[in-house]
């Protein structure tokens, strides 16, 4: 999929989530909703920043291409500052602890954390058994290899033992 095209669905999907959350804070029946809401706005800010990413390594990126990019980077921001506003404001912390929406953001950062450490054990793994597999190939051609030579000297004693009785 084009960059830009994957960008304009992100700030789509970004943009639905910033309105469903700014109309349903205060009145939102399940905290569900919200949480999936929220979720889709990380996933949209992630995959601008991603497509960012890319075009920043990119030779040729068109100037206003560039421009939107920071800007609707700027405005998301913007946008999740106001939601940040407003869930600290709907659900109060005291002054002691970090905020309901810092407390979101940890949880998230937390998640993606282990997430990457999945990922990494689980490559971690596959490594270790390709390992093992190709340790296990060379061991079974080894003893193929060793057993051919040992069927052909033991052939050879047979047909040498042969010819010397004189049964050749």
């Amino acid at each position: 999929m084009e960059p830009i095209s994957t960008a304009l669905m992100a700030v789509s999907a970004a943009s639905s989530a910033i309105a469903f959350i700014k109309a349903r804070v205060n009145d939102v029946q399940s905290v569900a909703d919200l949480s999936e809401q929220i979720g889709t706005l990380f996933s949209a800010q992630k995959k601008l920043n991603e497509e960012r990413n890319k075009q920043s390594g990119v030779g040729d990126i068109s100037f206003k291409g560039s421009i939107d990019a920071v800007l609707e980077a700027k405005r998301l921001n913007e946008e999740m500052q106001q939601i940040a506003t407003m869930i600290n404001m709907r659900w109060p912390k005291p002054a002691d602890q970090p905020s309901t929406w810092q407390e979101i953001i940890n949880h998230h950062n937390q998640a993606l954390r282990e997430q990457k450490a999945a990922r990494l054990a689980a490559a971690k793994q596959a490594a270790i058994a390709h390992d093992e597999a190709i340790e296990n190939m060379k061991i079974g051609l080894a003893i193929l290899i060793l057993t051919v030579v040992v069927i052909g000297l033991f052939i050879a004693v047979m047909v040498s033992s042969a010819g010397a009785i004189g049964l050749r």
